[in-house]
């Protein structure tokens, strides 16, 4: 990725959080101690913000890191996982807590557990 798209998906992604915080320039820039006028800047690529400042807006806005804010913690979904979703949705409510029960009695066995990952119910 060039300089130009990083700058670019910076400032999409600084508007992006901004926008669900539901919060305008002014209010972000009063909570981090800039002028409005400097948040704007950032959301058209005119500047950015420096890592401490991003921390801090990460904060402002409720994202857990920085991986996150750029969206760069969610996993891909497959194929195989987008199917399972689309069948699942299709079933009854007594069709989906049979599906879930099912699979949450395999995850429990640990017999099918992928290394690396948690029991924890998703």
């Amino acid at each position: 990725m060039g300089e130009k798209d990083m700058r670019e998906r910076m400032a999409e992604m600084l508007k992006y959080h901004r926008i669900k915080a539901d919060m305008t320039v002014y209010d972000v820039g009063e909570k981090v101690g800039k002028s409005g006028k400097t948040v704007d800047a950032w959301e058209h690529g005119r500047g950015q913000p420096d890592a401490d400042m991003l921390l801090k807006l990460c904060s402002l806005y409720g994202v857990p890191s920085v991986g996150a804010f750029f969206g760069e913690d969610k996993m891909p979904i497959t194929d195989n996982e987008n199917h399972l979703l689309n069948m699942f949705r299709s079933l009854n409510r007594e069709g989906q807590k049979a599906v879930l029960d099912h699979a949450t009695a395999l995850v429990a066995s640990g017999l099918y557990k992928r290394s690396g990952t948690s029991n924890a119910a998703v």
